[in-house]
């Protein structure tokens, strides 16, 4: 219940009523929507520039808005607030974040030192809280000072950035993305943050609402693109292939994955589980874009060969997907899950595999024959899904 002035306090300390787990805010789910039009606008901005430059380019966006949104998660994971005051650095917050994704046409060019400052002014806010838990909340200052002082130097780098020619600024912000990066490997944190675990059921639903976030995007950027024209055979053959894919993606996290526990219990897992979702989030934002560009292609020139850009980019969202959903298998607690996580990483491994195979020599189909092969290879992964849920129930 809001109060004007409540302290942060450790979840652990908090009675939380009506639900045996604790649930998703109101706060955290309206903290949301911002990076929903800020990852639109970097989807935006990759369908600009089909690139290998600009395909990098939108890796190091993703990654800043990313790494924005997980420290503040992993803040409101650990320590139970909603005063006044919290609420204005959330609110103060999006809007940078908003500043943020109002910048990322220009972030490489004329409007890098407005995207630089809306980071750092997000990242400063963060700190802000840390601060305050470190003043109220005396047991977990070792913690709070960690992320003070590791936030605060990296966000001296990404002001440094500034002084640096304009192309070559995004040196900098990579310098203080993996600086802060790095921050939760310091050994002083490492040992705090066994000590201050985090809340997992939690952790667990906020990941999981961030990735269909950016799954739904891929609707957004057909739809857009896609308004006013007249659903053809071509059109219907592709959307039928498309949404087996789009499905098949929904389907390998949130059935197998999404309702299984992190393994805390290992040194390295938990760290492996969430920087994954990084690479996820890249590989699904890129899928949207590549579907997007696909479906044109059956409104222009359905009987053309698919286009190499488009191809490419398709099969790179794809592969990274798989990869990054193989990664997060192997960071599962395998005692809170019915299948064996070393299987499902390797059938994601081979499946990614096998789409890249298909993206590099299927050159001469067109883009409903290339996605068509793609849901074939996806299918299988989510029938294999199936029969294993089979075999459970039979066991």
């Amino acid at each position: 219940m809001f109060e004007l002035f409540r302290p942060p306090r450790f979840f652990q300390n908090v009675t939380f009523h009506r639900h045996t787990d604790r649930s998703v805010g109101w706060l955290e789910l309206f903290y949301d929507l911002v990076y929903v039009a800020t990852l639109i606008q970097i989807g935006n901005f990759l369908s600009d520039n089909v690139s290998l430059l600009g395909f990098a380019q939108f890796l190091v966006m993703i990654a800043v808005v990313w790494w924005a949104w997980t420290g503040e998660t992993f803040y409101q994971n650990r320590f139970v607030v909603d005063d006044l005051l919290h609420r204005i650095l959330v609110f103060a917050q999006i809007f940078a974040i908003a500043t943020l994704g109002l910048s990322v046409s220009e972030a490489f060019g004329e409007l890098y030192v407005q995207f630089t400052l809306a980071y750092v002014v997000t990242r400063l806010l963060l700190v802000l809280m840390y601060v305050r838990s470190y003043r109220v909340h005396p047991e977990s200052r070792d913690l709070s000072r960690g992320y003070i002082v590791g936030f605060s130097f990296g966000i001296l780098i990404w002001l440094a950035s500034l002084i640096l020619p304009s192309q070559y600024h995004w040196i900098g912000w990579l310098a203080g993305i993996g600086v802060e990066l790095a921050v939760p490997f310091t050994r002083t944190l490492r040992e705090q943050q066994r000590l201050w675990a985090v809340d997992v059921h939690h952790i667990s639903e906020r990941f999981g609402i961030f990735t269909i976030i950016v799954l739904g995007e891929s609707f957004v950027k057909v739809l857009d693109d896609a308004q006013g024209i007249t659903m053809g055979v071509d059109q219907i053959l592709f959307s039928t292939v498309g949404l087996v894919v789009l499905y098949s993606l929904w389907w390998l996290y949130f059935s197998d994955t999404a309702n299984n526990l992190i393994d805390f219990a290992h040194p390295l897992k938990p760290f492996v589980w969430v920087y994954s979702h990084l690479t996820l989030a890249a590989g699904l934002v890129a899928f949207g874009v590549g579907a997007k560009k696909l479906f044109a292609s059956t409104v222009d020139h359905p009987e053309d060969a698919v286009n190499p850009d488009y191809r490419l980019l398709y099969t790179a969202a794809i592969m990274l997907y798989l990869m990054s959903l193989a990664v997060i298998d192997y960071g599962l607690d395998d005692e809170t899950t019915p299948y064996q996580q070393t299987r499902e990483a390797l059938i994601h491994v081979v499946g990614a595999v096998i789409v890249g195979g298909i993206g590099l020599l299927a050159t001469a189909v067109t883009a409903i024959e290339f996605v068509g092969l793609i849901s074939l290879v996806m299918l299988a992964q989510v029938v294999y899904s199936i029969y294993q849920t089979y075999q459970i129930a039979e066991a």
